[in-house]
């Protein structure tokens, strides 16, 4: 199954809007929308800038919306990397630890673009164009002419959000960059690689002699792309057939999801803390379509997808990335490139590689 909307990043929000609330993510969503009206920019921004090294030219532009999640290892990692200028833009009252040295300067800006105009960037890179800021950065690299570049950040299902016009996606993998233009003729892909699965091969494997052998089943009840009742269905059946902990997501926090956990209290389905990270399990995982999965897999954590009444574009999701389902072998760790993505990408908006 190909992308919902391949191109049309109005449609994908008109669908997003009729989905149930996530927190920050929602209002993020919506306001994405406001700079397609022309000349209407959204007040509060800061803009990071940093010299380069002596001789370095050119400067990259970091789009930055949410400063958690997958965005430090899928987007700031390169700033390391990075031997040019650079210039990292943020909403106003964003922390970010990777811009908060003494070679960084912070400017608060209401126009950015003003900002960009004369400032030498040479690309752009986000993780996308579906929240305010990067949405802001690859309009105006669009109508400036400067390359662009969104990298991947988790895996991809039939309902992720299109990618810019004119846009080079820096994927994990052939069947990821494959999967994001089959529907598109302006898209290039670079395979880079996931750096959150390539920092996990290179930490501490878990110790599998302290391994629990109760499972822990990870919620997915603010996954959007699903109706509740499925993910709450296939949580209570796995829990009970194969009495698994149930650990419940980031995002289960609104009303529906306390009385969904309430119900399967009352099946008699015990409940692990949320909030522990996959570095930190000492159960074998299962879920239903997560990157923790892969994470799980690579640090050696016996892990698997569960959810034989799930719609069939999840089954075909685990075949692309080689979850295995429960009943047999654990996930396999994917294949990893040798050199870190981080490097790579920075090579990548350098033009170095």
């Amino acid at each position: 199954m190909a992308l919902i909307h391949p191109r049309s990043l109005e449609r994908w929000q008109e669908w997003r809007s009729t989905r149930r609330r996530a927190p920050g993510v929602h209002e993020e969503g919506r306001r994405a929308l406001r700079p397609l009206r022309p000349r209407t920019v959204p007040s509060g921004y800061v803009l990071h800038t940093r010299d380069g090294e002596a001789g370095a030219t050119g400067r990259v532009l970091l789009g930055v919306d949410l400063p958690v999640g997958t965005t430090p290892e899928g987007l700031l990692a390169a700033l390391p990397y990075m031997h040019g200028p650079a210039m990292v833009l943020t909403r106003a009252g964003t922390d970010l630890d990777e811009v908060a040295g003494p070679e960084w300067r912070h400017e608060s800006v209401l126009d950015p673009t003003s900002a960009f105009e004369g400032a030498g960037i040479t690309s752009v890179i986000t993780l996308g164009w579906h929240l305010g800021v990067g949405h802001l950065v690859h309009e105006w690299a669009l109508e400036a002419g400067v390359p662009a570049a969104v990298v991947q950040d988790d895996v991809l299902t039939p309902y992720a959000a299109p990618l810019p016009p004119e846009t080079t996606v820096l994927a994990w993998s052939e069947e990821d960059g494959d999967f994001h233009r089959a529907q598109r003729d302006d898209i290039d892909v670079r395979v880079v690689g996931s750096q959150r699965l390539w920092q996990a091969a290179h930490e501490s494997a878990v110790d599998l002699d302290g391994l629990e052998d109760r499972p822990v089943f990870l919620g997915q009840l603010g996954a959007i792309e699903l109706p509740r009742r499925l993910p709450l269905a296939t949580a209570d059946s796995y829990c009970r057939s194969a009495g698994a902990l149930y650990q419940p997501g980031l995002l289960e926090t609104d009303r529906i999801a306390r009385g969904a956990h309430a119900l399967l209290r009352r099946r008699g389905i015990e409940f692990q803390p949320g909030g522990i990270a996959v570095k930190d399990q000492n159960r074998p995982l299962v879920s239903m379509l997560s990157a923790d999965v892969l994470e799980a897999a690579v640090r050696g954590l016996p892990a698997w997808v569960h959810g034989p009444k799930l719609p069939a574009w999840v089954h075909e999701h685990w075949e692309r990335y080689g979850m295995r389902p429960t009943g047999g072998d654990p996930t396999p760790a994917p294949p990893l490139a040798a050199d870190e993505p981080a490097r790579l990408i920075a090579q990548i908006l350098e033009g170095t590689a």
